[in-house]
This record gives structure tokens, C-alpha cells and sequence, in this order.
């Protein structure tokens, strides 16, 4: 499923950045058990590809497997901040923050292997569709490589 993910970074990002740094699936297991969820399988695998590359394409955000707890807290702070009425469920997984006036989020308590993903930044009144997870992926590295230098 990250297919063309993993060829743009692997054309447009790696020659600069470097191969992505992932999680051990041990790590993903654990954070299961944490969080009380099941991961949707194109999200295992992206932690597993590239779940604790800090220092990569995604530095300076969080995408990574370390920030999903405390993702969780600030996507609450910006929906308060900016008087949503969107009601977080036990089962969204906040996998996206970014200096905390954007996030992005899926239901991991389906079965969705690409789970559908939510959108929100604090120009926003109420989250939007941003597409599924390898679509949000996708769109954010193709973003961000088109800024590394050449």
C-alpha cells in the first residue's frame, strides 16, 4: 500500500536525507497495548518503514510512533482554542501534529486497512476529509521534497 510512497522517498528524499529510520514492530505491538487499539495495516507499516526518522523528510513535526500520545492531547487544546464542536472518539488516532495548529486523525476502530482520515488546521472552524492515510502520506512527502534543495 505505500508503495509510491516509499519510491518518491526513495528518489526525491533518501539521496538527500538518507533511508528512513522505522519502528520495531515490537515498538508498534507495544504501543497497541497502550493505547487499547488495533493499527490499521497501511499504518503499521509506515511505522514500521519510517516511525522514528525524526531526523528525516518529516523533522519538525509529528509524524512519528514517540508523539501519538501526546498528539492526542494537542489536537484536543487546538479544537478547544478554536471553539470546535467536533467530538474526539476513544478510537481516533491522532497520527499528525504539526507546532500545534494543524493535526490529522483516523478511526482506528474499524476495519480499514487505509483508514479515512480528518484534517484540521486553526484557520478552520470544523475538520474536514483529507482523503486516507497513503493519500495524506503521499501529498505530505511529495510537499515537502519539492522544498529540499537540488
Amino acid at each position: 500500500m505505500l508503495s509510491d510512497a516509499k519510491a518518491l522517498h526513495a528518489d526525491l528524499v533518501a539521496p538527500l536525507l538518507g533511508s528512513p529510520v522505522g519502528a520495531s514492530e515490537e515498538d508498534v505491538g507495544a504501543l497497541e497495548s497502550r493505547i487499547g487499539l488495533k493499527l490499521p495495516d497501511t499504518y503499521r507499516q509506515y511505522l514500521v518503514w519510517m516511525g522514528r526518522d525524526v531526523n528525516g523528510i518529516f523533522r519538525g513535526s509529528n509524524w512519528f510512533i514517540s508523539d501519538i500520545e501526546s498528539n492526542r492531547e494537542v489536537l484536543k487544546d487546538l479544537l478547544e482554542e478554536i471553539g470546535s464542536q467536533y467530538e474526539l472518539a476513544p478510537s481516533h488516532l491522532v497520527f499528525f501534529t504539526h507546532q500545534g495548529y494543524m493535526a490529522a486523525w483516523f478511526d482506528a476502530s474499524g476495519n480499514e486497512v487505509d483508514p479515512k482520515c480528518w484534517f484540521i488546521h486553526d484557520g478552520m472552524q470544523e475538520p474536514g476529509m483529507s482523503g486516507n492515510f497513503t493519500e495524506v502520506l503521499l501529498a505530505d512527502l511529495k510537499g515537502l521534497a519539492s522544498c529540499l534543495p537540488r
